[in-house]
């Protein structure tokens, strides 16, 4: 558990476990959309729903693509009245999230062409514009047990945009 999520929940913590196939991904949304509190804004809401589904496909399409019995896609979710914290669990081969991130980060600002461009990395690019412009906190680490964490954070306060852009 994250210790900077603190214990005054919004809701109760919410997790699902889902086998590692692209065709649960409206299980998985259903899920999601289930967990939805009024005190989360919209925008913020959206912006995590986007980074699951691409967290969630990452690992069926990736992390879980060369195993012969892939394990279970593990899902939690978090609220507390400061904090949005949201984890995709995987059992892939680690993967250095941060990284592939600066690489690309590094053609975006050398080609200064449009990053959508780039269909192989467009979940780099979103994940890093939800940290750049919207003041999301992403990590992927690979944990004791052999498997991977995917955690994406927000703070909760104001409207839950931070302004920017990139």
């Amino acid at each position: 558990m994250n210790p900077n999520l603190s214990t005054d929940a919004l809701r109760p913590n919410s997790e699902l476990a889902v086998i590692s196939d692209l065709g649960e991904l409206e299980t998985v949304l259903s899920w999601f959309e289930r967990q939805q509190h009024p005190d989360v804004p919209s925008d913020l809401w959206m912006q995590a729903q986007m980074a699951l589904v691409e967290g969630f496909t990452n690992a069926v399409r990736h992390a879980h693509a060369h195993l012969v019995a892939p394990p279970q896609v593990q899902l939690s979710l978090r609220l507390s009245s400061s904090l949005f914290f949201l984890e995709i669990i995987d059992h892939g081969q680690p993967f250095a999230l941060e990284s592939a991130m600066a690489r690309v980060e590094a053609e975006i600002t050398e080609s200064a062409s449009d990053p959508l461009a780039r269909e192989a990395h467009w979940g780099l690019v979103m994940f890093l514009k939800l940290q750049k412009a919207y003041g999301w906190t992403i990590s992927y680490t690979r944990r004791d047990d052999q498997s991977n964490c995917l955690s994406l954070s927000h703070p909760l306060s104001g409207d839950g945009v931070v302004g920017g852009s990139y």
